[in-house]
């Protein structure tokens, strides 16, 4: 009987997951297709295809080099995160295992499952243990939310923001530079936590103690680059050249359609595109709300030919979605990286791959 109910759990559990899959995908169809239905009514396609008609190819080659540029920075400082140097992450493994989150987190963005497989990618390549790099990825984000607000402070003195941008990166800020102090401390406090968190799991059965145990010390590994302070100028360094070539981006497209904008307004479409993709919809790359922040700001630029923004809007988007979508193929197939491995709970993968701790 026991038997029967632990066969009949997983089978309900992946009943569940797959009509959640379901609803999702049905809703970002009927998002998508209001989304054109009302593009359509406002701007007719002939007007998007006259905009495009004039475009610069040469600019717009230039801005896709760009963004493929901003991976391989990006890959290259997650490499630097894992300190001491694994001797077995070359920078390869740490591009292919970026391109494959990006990829996922492409086509399913409201799950954002692209971290796991980033770290599954990783893990098939070096067999790095996963927890540990989960640590470096914590320590990643932190600092592109700290870059961000950054990026947002310097702005402030030089145009007028927007009170919704200037009140969500107040917010934003403070949260980030918690998560970096606290992040801070428990690098520099390794072995207290460690001691901690022993006698916390004490009364845990032995088993289940040290391995929890093991874990939270894989995942403390990750956080050594703060210990490093050459590593530490190297990573926030690097975070800030990925900062200012992401405004390049939107920069370059400027001219590429004949737009009379600078680098103060490419700033801060950048800024309005990256908090607008952190709101979870259910729509694949973030179709229609990356469109619609774009257009927003096109707008308050004082820019009145819709069919001019929204083709600026689906080019940019394009620009950034194509390498991940590209690149991230290839990666999936160099990985051998399958949906399972991805959409199956963390704490089942870790259980499944032991000798990654």
């Amino acid at each position: 009987m026991i038997a029967e109910n632990k066969q009949e759990r997983p089978s309900s559990r992946s009943t569940s997951r797959k009509l959640f899959s379901w609803l999702n995908v049905l809703l970002g169809i009927i998002l998508v297709g209001w989304g054109l239905w009302y593009i359509a009514r406002e701007i007719t396609f002939s007007e998007i295809a006259k905009a495009m008609s004039v475009a610069n190819i040469p600019l717009i080659l230039l801005a896709f080099l760009v963004v493929l540029f901003t991976q391989a920075i990006k890959a290259w400082r997650w490499q630097l995160l894992f300190f001491p140097k694994e001797s077995n992450l070359t920078f390869s493994a740490a591009f292919w295992a970026v391109m494959l989150g990006q990829f996922v987190n492409t086509a399913v963005s409201f799950l954002r499952l692209g971290e796991l497989a980033r770290i599954y990618a990783l893990y098939q390549q070096t067999k790095i243990s996963k927890i540990r790099s989960l640590g470096t990825l914590v320590l990643e984000k932190t600092l592109e939310l700290i870059t961000l607000v950054v990026t947002l402070a310097v702005l402030i003195p030089f145009v007028v923001v927007p009170d919704f941008m200037t009140e969500r990166g107040i917010t934003v800020g403070i949260a980030a530079a918690i998560a970096f102090c606290a992040l801070y401390l428990l690098a520099y406090q390794t072995q207290f936590v460690i001691r901690i968190l022993r006698r916390l799991l004490q009364i845990l059965p032995p088993t289940l103690s040290e391995r929890l145990l093991r874990w939270a010390v894989s995942g403390l590994e990750g956080l050594a680059a703060l210990r490093s302070k050459r590593v530490l100028v190297e990573v926030v360094g690097i975070s800030l050249l990925i900062g200012l070539v992401s405004v390049v981006t939107p920069w370059i497209l400027f001219p590429a359609l004949g737009l009379p904008y600078g680098i103060i307004d490419a700033v801060l479409i950048h800024i309005v595109t990256t908090l607008a993709s952190a709101i979870p919809v259910p729509t694949p790359a973030k179709l229609g709300v990356f469109e619609a922040a774009v257009v927003f700001m096109l707008n308050q630029f004082g820019l009145d030919n819709s069919a001019l923004a929204f083709s600026y809007a689906i080019l940019f988007h394009v620009i950034i979605i194509l390498p991940q979508i590209l690149f991230g193929a290839v990666a999936a197939s160099r990985t051998n990286w399958r949906w399972r491995a991805t959409t199956l709970p963390p704490e089942t993968t870790l259980q499944q791959s032991p000798h990654s701790l």
